[in-house]
């Protein structure tokens, strides 16, 4: 877990998004997204069951919107003001207690 950790974990459960300067391996630098954070725990299909930080990209322009990091790469994680609203971001088939961390999120819990 990144020292930071608590604050992801906080801003999930209150719906509020976060930046997250982080090191991109495909791309082999440093970045910072803004998004909203969905989950911390293994990648339910991945080969490796390691836990990852997983957030939406609110600023992508195309998919995948979807951004997962290790913690040994995450920077920095700082929790901002604005919101977000799940149903706006969960458009796939949501099956309830999905989640490795759990919420209140209503029908996305």
């Amino acid at each position: 877990m990144h020292a930071d950790h608590a604050l992801f974990l906080g801003a999930l459960e209150t719906k509020h998004h976060v930046t997250v300067t982080f090191f991109d391996a495909k791309e082999a630098r440093e970045r910072t997204v803004t998004c909203a954070p969905l989950d911390f725990g293994p990648l339910r299909g991945a080969h490796d069951p390691a836990p990852r930080y997983q957030l939406w990209d609110v600023g992508a322009k195309r998919p995948p919107f979807n951004v997962t990091i290790l913690p040994a790469d995450v920077r920095a994680i700082q929790a901002l003001e604005t919101t977000f609203d799940p149903a706006e971001i969960i458009r796939w088939k949501f099956k309830p207690n999905a989640w490795s961390h759990a919420r209140d999120w209503g029908t996305f819990s």
